[in-house]
């Protein structure tokens, strides 16, 4: 039958379908992979071709122009792009800042890295510990980036200051590793509850970091005391616990308050400092916001299915841009004459919160929708409560089905932060424009020169946040199964 064929559809294109049986080689050197992927035919090799003499001049000419490129104005206003206006001063807080939330970093992600080591142990898995090449390949744009922002400064302290955080990045994770198990399950409170204190190093005490503060101890200490046994059960129980966890989180917050520390409150913050605080809160407020719109919105119960639909559909109706001019313009007009006005970032963080819940819970919805309809209903059958079925059973599988549209949401976010501008803060891009207008650089065609030092930090963090998405992707089998 096969010469048959081969006789009718001509020796060439049975040798075409033929199936190759020789085995893969495990890996191919430089020369054969070339061969096999650039130019494997004439069609394949021209474009290639093509493609590589259009790379080698985009490089070409690239390096020429940074080579000619006047970085002056990027060396004069490094700290603004960074930190915005900070007076020199309290320089030592945005460093002191940044050590605490390395060190919560640290021993978060170490803590959390053991977790996942021996939870594959106990599931009779491959124990993978990364390794620190593994890591740098990880996050190699930001290290990069950090290496190249640094490089304009014009004293040694930002390069000691740099190679310090690097080095306790390094003992924070190996700390965390080893930390007991006791405290490694509690590595997440641990590491928000030092990123509230970072930011309290910086901005100072005030009435919002109690409440955050208080609101992280609650939380936590609801989750301590729920394993007492010694504690009423029911719903007795339940109010005996939220009353200690309520009065230890007042107790707190009322000392975080007494506390005598003058900081540089977040209304001064600017450049790329704040376009990452920005996001980082919306983030972290927009994601637990828009699960619950999402839940809302599925809920049987007629006001808070409306409510949800409305919120949704109205914040996802209207531009960004209007929401931030609105809370800055006309919201103040609505409080009460007597009540101190909020700073321009709160109210922007308030819209940019709301705003990214609105879209995170239609993303969210989409998870939801496609969980089989049969697995809630035989989690229900056996025994199971609503809540439980939501928890364990919809909620994860919802929320790994649309990882990459999440994290294209969080990458949108950070870039969105470009428009807080709009309302007078100084974030990174604005710096841009502020540093073309000073006196010294005014008509030396330098926008090209800051507008590239912004599009590269945007890039690294942005791409990172990529990167660690399609990672996560690839261990929870995301599209395979």
């Amino acid at each position: 039958m096969v010469d048959k064929a081969a006789n009718y559809l001509g020796d060439d294109i049975m040798s075409a379908l033929a199936v190759d049986s020789t085995p893969p080689s495990a890996k191919l050197s430089p020369g054969d992979w070339m061969k096999k992927n650039l130019f494997s035919n004439a069609a394949n090799s021209i474009v290639s071709l093509i493609v590589g003499l259009a790379a080698a001049a985009l490089v070409w000419f690239g390096l020429k122009w940074i080579i000619n490129a006047d970085f002056a104005i990027i060396r004069a206003n490094l700290r603004i792009f960074l930190i915005g206006q900070f007076p020199k001063e309290e320089l030592w807080r945005p460093w002191a800042s940044a050590y605490v939330l390395i060190l919560g970093a640290g021993l978060m992600t170490g803590a959390m890295a053991r977790n996942s080591y021996e939870l594959d142990i106990s599931q009779e898995l491959e124990p993978v510990k990364e390794s620190w090449g593994q890591m740098v390949r990880r996050f190699w744009p930001v290290l990069l980036v950090s290496i190249f922002f640094v490089s304009f400064a014009r004293t040694i302290m930002p390069y000691i200051g740099l190679a310090a955080a690097f080095v306790l990045i390094v003992v924070t994770r190996e700390l965390g590793w080893r930390m007991p198990a006791a405290v490694r399950q509690r590595a997440l409170y641990i590491g928000v509850l030092l990123f509230i204190v970072s930011m309290l190093v910086i901005a100072g005490t005030s009435r919002l970091g109690g409440y955050a503060l208080g609101l992280v101890v609650f939380i936590w200490m609801m989750s301590e005391l729920s394993q007492v046994e010694t504690l009423p059960v029911g719903f007795v129980g339940t109010l005996v616990r939220a009353a200690i966890a309520l009065v230890i989180a007042a107790a707190v917050a009322v000392i975080q308050n007494l506390i005598p520390h003058d900081g540089f409150g977040w209304e001064n913050w600017g450049g790329l400092h704040i376009s990452l605080f920005t996001t980082v809160v919306g983030i972290t407020l927009g994601m637990p916001f828009g699960i619950l719109l999402a839940l809302g919105r599925k809920s049987n119960l007629p006001v808070l299915k409306t409510a949800s639909v409305i919120f949704i559909e109205f914040v996802r109706g209207v531009p960004l841009i209007s929401l931030l001019l609105f809370s800055n313009l006309m919201l103040p007009l609505f409080l009460p004459i007597d009540f101190e006005r909020p700073a321009d970032l709160t109210l922007a963080i308030v819209v940019i919160t709301g705003f990214s819940a609105a879209y995170i819970a239609e993303i969210v919805r989409g998870g939801l929708q496609a969980v089989p309809k049969g697995q809630t209903e035989a989690a229900q059958a056996s025994g199971m409560s609503a809540a439980s079925v939501q928890r364990f059973i919809v909620l994860p599988q919802a929320l790994r089905a649309v990882i990459p549209a999440m994290v294209g949401q969080f990458i949108a976010l950070f870039k969105d932060t470009s428009l807080l501008s709009i309302i007078g803060i100084l974030e990174f891009l604005r710096v841009s424009d502020t540093s073309n207008a000073q006196q010294e650089f005014v008509g030396k065609g330098l926008a090209s020169v800051t507008y590239l030092f912004v599009a590269i930090g945007y890039w690294a963090f942005a791409y990172t946040m990529s990167k660690e998405s399609r990672r996560l992707e690839a261990k929870l089998g995301v599209g395979h199964r």
